[in-house]
C-alpha cells in the first residue's frame, strides 16, 4: 500500500512538472480530453470572469483536485484503509467542483451589476440608433455597455456586418444572456431595426419605449432600495440604544 501511495504522489510531481515547464505543448495535446470533461459552461464561465483559457484553467482544476486527494492520502503515512480513500475521494471531488462553483459565484455577481446597468446601456443605445445603423450603433455603445456584454456585442455588431439580414446572430446574443428580462424581445426589435426602412420610425418609437420603461422600472427598483434602507433606520437606532441600556445595567453592581 505504501508502494501504491508513493507511485500515486510520483505520478502526481511528473504531471506538475509536464504542466509547469511545458504547459502549451500540454494542454495543446490534451485539449480533446479536456474538452470532453470540461462542463458546457465552464468556458463561458472562464470567458466572462476573466479566469484565463478554459483548457489551462481545466488542467489547474485536475491537478489540484488530484494533489488535494494525495495530501488526504499522505496525512496517513502510506496507509490506504477505506476511511482514507473515502476522504481522499471527497476532497479531489471538493476541489474539483469548488472551481467551477467558484466562477459561477463571480459570475453571478458580474451578472447582478450588469442588470443594474443594462436599462441606462439601453437608453444610450436608443439613441445612438435615431441617427445610426444597427450595427454602427452597437459598435459606438460598447463602451458604455456592462463589461461581460462587451465582447460579445462586438461579435454581434461584426455578424451583423457580415451576415445581413440574419436573425440568427441577435438569437445568439438573447441566449447567452437569457437572464436579461425582455433581452429576446430587445434582440428581436434590433433586428426589425435592421432590415427594414419603411416602419423605421415606428419601430424606432417601440425600442426608445422599451428603453424608457427599463429605465423607469431601474429607478423605482432604486428608489423601493433607499426607501427599505430608510425604513430600518428606527430599527437599528432601537437596538442600539438597548444594547447601551443592558451595558448600563451590567455595569451597575449591586450591593
Amino acid at each position: 500500500m505504501g508502494l501504491m501511495l508513493a507511485l500515486m504522489q510520483l505520478s502526481a510531481l511528473s504531471l506538475w512538472g509536464m504542466w509547469y515547464y511545458q504547459a502549451g505543448p500540454f494542454v495543446s495535446e490534451t485539449a480533446s480530453l479536456l474538452d470532453r470533461w470540461m462542463e458546457s459552461d465552464y468556458a463561458f464561465y472562464c470567458e466572462k470572469t476573466g479566469k484565463g483559457s478554459p483548457r489551462e484553467r481545466m488542467l489547474k482544476r485536475i491537478l489540484y483536485a488530484f494533489t488535494a486527494g494525495l495530501v488526504i492520502l499522505a496525512i496517513k503515512k502510506g496507509t490506504l484503509d477505506m476511511f482514507s480513500l473515502v476522504s481522499a475521494v471527497l476532497t479531489s471531488a471538493a476541489v474539483y467542483l469548488g472551481d467551477r462553483l467558484r466562477l459561477k459565484m463571480i459570475y453571478i455577481q458580474l451578472l447582478s451589476q450588469a442588470k443594474k446597468e443594462f436599462p441606462y446601456y439601453l437608453n444610450h443605445l436608443a439613441i445612438l440608433i435615431q441617427n445610426n445603423p444597427v450595427p454602427n450603433a452597437i459598435e459606438k455603445s460598447i463602451r458604455q455597455a456592462p463589461a461581460i456584454f462587451q465582447e460579445d456585442l462586438r461579435v454581434l455588431a461584426h455578424e451583423i456586418h457580415t451576415q445581413g439580414s440574419d436573425l440568427r446572430p441577435y438569437l445568439k446574443f438573447a441566449q447567452r444572456f437569457s437572464q436579461i428580462d425582455d433581452i429576446g424581445r430587445i434582440m428581436r426589435t434590433l433586428f426589425s431595426l435592421s432590415i427594414t426602412s419603411e416602419n423605421r420610425e415606428l419601430i424606432l418609437t417601440a425600442f426608445s419605449k422599451i428603453a424608457n420603461e427599463k429605465i423607469q422600472g431601474a429607478r423605482r427598483i432604486e428608489l423601493q432600495r433607499r426607501i427599505e434602507k430608510q425604513n430600518m433606520i428606527p430599527y437599528v437606532l432601537f437596538l442600539w440604544l438597548g444594547f447601551v441600556i443592558l451595558n448600563m445595567i451590567a455595569s451597575i453592581r449591586f450591593f
